[in-house]
């Protein structure tokens, strides 16, 4: 016997679940704004730096702070920054700024899933559904709230944004308004391009469904789409497969069942099989629609790719993070289910389910805002004592991040650094920060300054065994305080 439909009101369980652990996350994240992150956890101090180079720096001009110097967004993404910027400019702080800037993103990602979600007759608990189950999973908050991978959420919501006008006309005629996707496609590349890589899926779709006329004015889209960020795309890909760190594809992690993988790698195997569940079901309400089948063929190739792991084996796509094609995945799994499905008792109990594992999930796995602890406060007191270039060991600590230090310094202290968070202009000058590593891993005095006079670096700051073996080298103690030491180069 068939489960009868119920209220969607039964929704807001679902929805509260949802929505109350989402502003938990986002009040104890709020904690951004009075102390800068300095834990492992943490992607987005790279981004408060960036965002401070390009306001004293520019774009494409040369910045000192890194590397010995480089050239300011060559080998990164300006999206998301152009976007943070005027925030910037009206509050005068950076962590301000990225705070404000999240809120913002979650706000206009749920305009657009709401107003894109009535003209597909979605109604109104599913469209709240839809952006909470999308925006608010464990995958996202971790990333998005916790991680702070900004660009990356920034180009989510854009490439929301962009899959909504691709669907809409799916089933209509081009008119004038379909150019909107040019600015839209052009920052979703502009932004973080793995994303632009798997909304091409998207292009290829409207591609299959349309005559030879459309099929000219979507091409013409396109085109115009890459000249109009060309001035920034060519020097970024002529620049990136030589630079260095990028030798391993991230999708090779789709291959480690295990360790901090495991959560993640278990996900991109749940989510392709209920997408390609939940559409097989749909194709057969349709009775075999040959335009939908024809439409829908890119996107489950990439939930083929992904389930299988041939994704990890593909140029180009094997350097997509496995959360950029869940996040692909997850919207058009809600589009399709909430657009043509019903509600019954039993879907609502699944739903909860798998919202009670989401958050349940939260709690155990992802960490909360890490303050300040004694270690940080000491480190913070000796970078005082610097007043040219450093280079840190490793802490040993959860809550201290060397890359993290990094972003500090150029921004509170005006201080430069050898290393950096940005990729590396040159797998030479990446091997070269290795040797440096390895040097004081390795307990090599001579390796350690050497490196250190090839990188023109003048300070480093040590912690606990590490201190023991600068005494050794013949440096000059500038500094300790408690167990972190900080050494100057003759």
């Amino acid at each position: 016997m068939k489960s009868k439909k119920i209220s969607n009101r039964w929704l807001y369980i679902p929805i509260l679940i949802l929505g109350i652990n989402f502003i938990i996350r986002i009040i104890n994240q709020s904690k951004i704004i009075k102390q800068f992150p300095l834990d492992t956890v943490n992607d987005v101090s790279a981004y408060i730096a960036e965002l401070h180079f390009l306001n004293i720096c520019g774009f494409h001009n040369f910045c000192g702070y890194w590397y010995n110097g480089f050239t300011n967004f060559q080998l990164s993404t300006p999206g998301w920054h152009f976007f943070t910027y005027p925030i910037y400019l009206v509050f005068n702080d950076y962590l301000k700024a990225i705070y404000i800037s999240i809120i913002l993103i979650f706000l206009l990602s749920f305009i657009v899933i709401y107003i894109f979600g009535k003209i597909n007759k979605i109604n109104k608990e599913k469209r709240i559904l839809f952006f909470f189950l999308l925006f608010a999973n464990a995958a996202a908050i971790g990333n998005y709230i916790r991680l702070g991978r900004l660009p990356e959420f920034f180009s989510f919501f854009l490439f929301t944004l962009f899959a909504f006008i691709i669907l809409y006309y799916k089933d209509r005629k081009l008119d004038w308004k379909f150019f909107s996707l040019i600015p839209i496609y052009s920052l979703i590349i502009f932004t973080h391009p793995t994303f632009a890589v798997i909304s091409s899926f998207l292009w290829i779709s409207i591609l299959l469904v349309k005559n030879w006329e459309s099929r000219v004015i979507i091409g013409a889209t396109i085109l115009t789409s890459l000249i109009s960020i060309s001035f920034w795309l060519i020097p970024y890909i002529t620049n990136f497969y030589n630079s260095g760190g990028t030798s391993k594809p991230i999708g090779e992690n789709l291959l480690t069942f295990g360790g901090s993988f495991l959560l993640e790698n278990i996900a991109s195997i749940i989510i392709p099989i209920i997408f390609l569940f939940i559409f097989l079901i749909y194709i057969k309400k349709k009775k075999y629609d040959k335009k939908e089948i024809l439409f829908y063929s890119p996107i489950i190739v990439i939930a083929l790719l992904l389930l299988s792991r041939l994704s990890a084996f593909i140029p180009i796509l094997k350097y997509i993070y496995a959360d950029v094609y869940m996040g692909f995945l997850i919207f058009f799994t809600l589009f399709i289910f909430f657009k043509s499905f019903k509600i019954n008792k039993k879907v609502l109990i699944g739903i909860t389910i798998l919202v009670i594992l989401s958050v349940s999930i939260n709690f155990s796995h992802t960490p909360w805002f890490t303050e300040h602890t004694q270690l940080e406060k000491d480190t913070l007191e000796i970078m005082k004592d610097i007043d040219t270039s450093f280079l840190m060991t490793n802490s040993y600590s959860k809550t201290s991040y060397s890359k993290a230090y990094y972003s500090y310094a150029p921004i509170y202290f005006n201080i430069t650094t050898p290393s950096g968070w940005a990729k590396v202009a040159s797998f030479d000058y990446y091997n070269k920060l290795r040797r440096f590593s390895n040097s004081v891993r390795n307990k090599n005095c001579n390796n350690l300054i050497e490196s250190a006079k090839i990188l023109k670096n003048d300070y480093i700051i040590s912690y606990n065994g590490d201190c023991d073996f600068l005494k050794t080298c013949n440096l000059k103690k500038i500094n300790q305080i408690n167990n972190i030491c900080l050494y100057k180069f003759n």
